[in-house]
């Protein structure tokens, strides 16, 4: 009764106790197995051969204030900054790698997720961008940076995205970046999604996109002996995702690398206005390290790497700003027959044909703790859906937005995240959820359930076009976003960016950029390859530049 209040603060009140209270009961065993999804699945999940971390190379606590000596210190360990590290360390360069997040072992992976969004994302997951709308930005925070925590997906930079690059004279050799696409392919073993792995929300979309004749079809992924876990959100229990902390950070050390964790970077040592080093500690204070180096890569990514740069010095008027997301919504369904959505491989799948209208459709999946969330429903109702849960399907959605978002620095240093959606990106999203709900309804949905407040439940396809043919108020729409890009981009003159094309800071020598942030532009898709790319090319220069 609460939950449905005419009241305004009791309703708000309410639904945000659901929130807590929804997952808290589902995530129960017990719970779980009453609405027919297999709690124990997992238990027996592990790696063929488990990471062995060399004891001697891996930091992990500091007994005291420490001082060390490198040729490079790369603060994040993510996309960028285990690239980095490892392409430097095997070309002979002496490497520090310093990361905030801890390792965790495949064995804390999915059988848990609600603890593994507490531990392994930053903020507990609840990292949000304040603005129109609010809009959640969940973050890795672990040895492997986001790549451990994200599904994996693995996209070259679209064509249309390289030729905006053109135009603003950056390096942009289609030889050179396929040649670095295929080196950071190769060695994160990027395929085709089989057969055999796809099933779920995946043959739902399959079904109704091909009665409306339109494009889709199976995505790239970074995997290796994948078993379909289908928590690879919440970290591989079984290391099949080729995330940087199954490949290119075990790589790093091997070659000679040494990795301090738990340590969170907060200055930027300077000399003679080349940067020379960095100083760290643990996030709750403790025990310092002084790190010398030659130079410094910041791989902070995009929302707390401006921060890092500030403490540096640097006043570039760009630092932090120009902020993308990737906008996302997901829609569910409700279909007639049982979809068991866990036996489907995350991001799996896609709709393609509207890349170049900026919008991207991939596979969603979450376990149903986090599905109840979704639900606006309480009471009746919501058990009701709940009950159901191996019949619903989930898709979701992603915009290629403008440079709507900036970060600012709050005065204990943490960032503060501003985003204003666009009109134009609001009707993207508009757009999309008007497709997504056509084929829901095309493979035969009995009801579907939309990311708009007050607006949720349809079980006919002229009812919910009805509503999404209206302009949509961003304020009442439920988003997410999960690729922040663009806040130290890449520029050929001072004037228009942060970095230089070889990232290094136009501000500070020795001071180099390897994240999301560096990219003048939304990509339109998943960052991942591409940052690891850029990063690839970065390492390559930087090492020349050291005499590798």
């Amino acid at each position: 009764r609460w939950s449905d209040s005419q009241i305004f603060l009791v309703r708000q009140a309410a639904r945000l106790l659901l929130t807590i209270v929804k997952p808290v009961h589902i995530g129960r065993r017990a719970v779980q197995a009453a609405i027919g999804h297999p709690p124990n699945r997992l238990d027996d999940a592990h790696p063929p051969k488990p990471i062995q971390w060399p004891a001697d190379r891996v930091i992990q606590e500091l007994d005291r204030d420490t001082e060390v000596r490198c040729q490079v210190v790369v603060v994040g360990s993510g996309a960028g900054g285990g690239v980095v590290a490892a392409e430097l360390a095997e070309r002979g360069i002496d490497v520090i790698l310093v990361e905030e997040g801890r390792i965790f072992a495949a064995s804390e992976f999915g059988r848990n997720p609600e603890k593994n969004l507490q531990e392994a994302y930053r903020e507990g997951g609840t990292t949000l961008a304040l603005g129109r709308p609010a809009i959640p930005i969940p973050l890795g925070m672990t040895v492997g940076g986001s790549t451990t925590i994200n599904s994996g997906t693995c996209f070259r930079a679209p064509e249309r995205v390289l030729k905006q690059w053109d135009a603003l004279d950056l390096p942009t050799d289609r030889a050179e970046i396929n040649r670095l696409y295929e080196r950071v392919e190769k060695r994160i073993n990027v395929q085709e999604v089989g057969e055999h792995l796809l099933g779920g929300s995946s043959h739902v979309i399959a079904r109704g996109a091909e009665k409306l004749s339109i494009a889709h079809g199976p995505l790239h992924r970074n995997i290796k002996d994948c078993q379909r876990s289908a928590v690879c959100a919440f970290g591989c229990p079984r290391e099949a995702k080729q995330s940087t902390n199954v490949t290119y950070i075990p790589d790093a050390l091997r070659a000679g690398a040494r990795l301090y964790s738990g340590l969170r970077a907060h200055k930027v040592l300077v000399e003679n206005g080349r940067a020379r080093g960095i100083l760290a500690a643990p996030k709750k204070g403790g025990r310092t390290l002084t790190v010398h180096a030659d130079a410094v890569v910041s791989a902070c990514g995009t929302i707390s790497g401006p921060s890092f740069l500030r403490s540096a010095g640097l006043r570039n008027r760009h630092i932090g700003r120009h902020l993308t997301l990737h906008p996302a919504a997901k829609i569910a369904a409700l279909m007639p027959e049982i979809v068991d959505g866990w036996k489907d491989t995350p991001q799996g799948y896609g709709i393609t044909q509207f890349a170049d209208q900026g919008l991207m459709f991939e596979g969603a999946f979450v376990p149903p703790a986090f599905a109840s969330i979704a639900m606006p429903f309480a009471g009746r109702a919501f058990t009701e859906v709940m009950e159901q849960f191996r019949h619903l399907a989930m898709f979701g959605l992603m915009v290629s937005d403008g440079p709507n978002g900036r970060i600012y620095q709050a005065p204990d240093g943490r960032p503060i995240i501003t985003y204003w959606m666009s009109n134009k990106d609001l009707k993207k999203v508009q757009l999309g959820l008007q497709i997504l709900t056509e084929v829901f309804f095309a493979a035969g949905a009995q009801r579907i359930f939309l990311p708009i407040a007050g607006e949720e439940s349809h079980d006919k396809l002229e009812t919910a076009l009805d509503v999404l043919s209206q302009p949509l108020n961003p304020w009442t729409l439920e988003l997410m976003a999960f690729h922040p890009l663009g806040t130290s981009r890449m520029s050929t003159r001072e004037k228009n960016g942060v970095v230089n094309p070889d990232l290094e800071t136009w501000e500070m020598p020795g001071l180099y950029v390897c994240d999301g942030s560096i990219f003048p532009t939304s990509l339109g898709v998943n960052p991942q390859l591409t940052i690891m790319a850029w990063a690839t090319r970065a390492a390559e220069h930087l090492a020349s530049r050291l005499g590798a």
